[in-house]
């Protein structure tokens, strides 16, 4: 087992968007079992509002909360907030940045709450009802799109619903629409809606919110949302056993979010399965950030593939072999290297150590650690060194994943 700080710097890189500098330092008197306590009890972020309505909407909505996700007291609720926008997607490809700040409110409030009362809001979402094209759409002429992305994406998976399902799932949710007159607001038309019940996953359903209780209800949900939350958070899929005994408990819990969290976060598998997946695009980003203390500019996002309120489609951002692709590297080595330069000399005689602990790196391989230390005795100057070492340290393995 390796030793307590680089347990810590693994919860805090799955658990928040850390470590920052200081923070395993901080965390380690406290020993792994307190430190897991109180990354799993941290507040959560309690912020102001962007402004909207200057003519540059889109710009300040992605910068508000690429910043709170780079301040370092942002902690597990708003790791969970990041997972649930890429998961119950929608974004600002096709929705305004207004609607997408209501959306968000969603996702605050319900990060680490209550599943069902979760998909009941987000099903009527404006943002939701534009993004899968649900607004408008009647019982005579229903959209399928929301239904049929709620039970493969959203909610259960392939193979567990019909194409009956899709469509009967699509006439019971008719009748919504977003109204943009006046603020934006939305509304129910019965007359749009179905006259009768329809048969949906087994069961009769009159409404939007007979379909998510029915969705919530199915056998398949509790699996695959708790599979969902422990990939994002483990990095591999769970076991089929592991799946069911979270499910379990995630079910008979009343669809609680934030104990399913806490039953993967406190099993001794969590500390054991460590730098098995990429950072994504925007945990790379901000780690870098913290590295180099400096805000980077928001189109090397853009270049990563990953910013916030656009992910690309319905499934939100793919898999994690994008984020270390040829393309990835060569992106974030020219980041680095940009931003070196500026690199504060080192204050040791062991500048490999000190790069490494300034990356909260406490764990590195003897191949990482040659290739560093080869680096370092190529040049002379202090200077010098110090800026091919932090050009480099971005771009090893142990800091690209997490």
């Amino acid at each position: 087992m390796a030793d307590d700080a680089a347990l810590i710097a693994h919860l805090l890189r799955r658990l928040t968007f850390g470590p920052h500098p200081g923070q395993v330092d901080e965390l380690a008197p406290l020993g792994v079992p307190a430190a897991i306590e109180q990354l799993l009890t941290s507040a959560a972020l309690t912020p102001d509002e962007p402004q909207l309505g200057t003519g540059d909407d889109y710009t300040i909505l992605r910068q508000w909360w690429r910043r709170l996700l780079a301040a370092p007291e942002a902690g597990l609720h708003e790791k969970m907030v990041w997972f649930w926008h890429g998961h119950l997607t929608s974004s600002l490809s096709k929705c305004e940045p207004a609607l997408m700040l209501i959306q968000h409110r969603l996702y605050r409030k319900h990060a680490l709450g209550n599943m069902r009362a979760f998909l009941q809001e987000i099903t009527v979402d404006p943002a939701m009802l534009e993004w899968l094209d649900g607004s408008g759409s009647t019982a005579t002429a229903p959209n399928e799109n929301y239904s049929r992305e709620l039970m493969e994406l959203f909610a259960l998976g392939l193979g567990n619903y019909s194409e009956a399902d899709v469509r009967a799932g699509s006439i019971a949710l008719a009748g919504w629409t977003v109204d943009h007159d006046g603020g934006i607001r939305t509304s129910f038309d019965e007359s749009q809606a179905p006259t009768e019940p329809v048969d949906f996953l087994g069961r009769s359903v009159a409404g939007a919110a007979e379909v998510v209780d029915a969705v919530c209800d199915h056998e398949a949900f509790a699996p695959w949302i708790a599979g969902k939350v422990y990939e994002f958070l483990v990095g591999d899929p769970p076991a089929d056993d592991r799946r069911a005994e979270l499910a379990a408990g995630f079910r008979d819990g009343g669809l609680e979010i934030r104990p399913l969290v806490e039953a993967i976060v406190r099993h001794p598998s969590f500390l054991e399965t460590r730098l098995n997946r990429p950072r994504s695009g925007i945990e790379w980003f901000i780690a870098a950030q913290s590295f180099f203390d400096a805000e980077f500019d928001e189109w090397r996002l853009y270049e990563l593939g990953q910013v916030p309120f656009e992910p690309p489609n319905v499934a939100g951002w793919p898999g994690n072999e994008r984020w270390v692709s040829a393309g990835a590297v060569m992106v974030k080595a020219a980041a680095a290297w940009d931003y070196s330069g500026d690199s504060p000399t080192f204050e040791t005689d062991d500048p490999v150590a000190e790069v490494l602990a300034k990356a909260s790196i406490h764990e590195v391989s003897d191949e990482t650690l040659a290739v560093l230390r080869e680096a370092a005795a190529a040049v002379e100057g202090r200077r010098e060194k110090s800026s091919l070492l932090h050009a480099l340290v971005p771009c090893t393995p142990e800091f690209n994943l997490a």
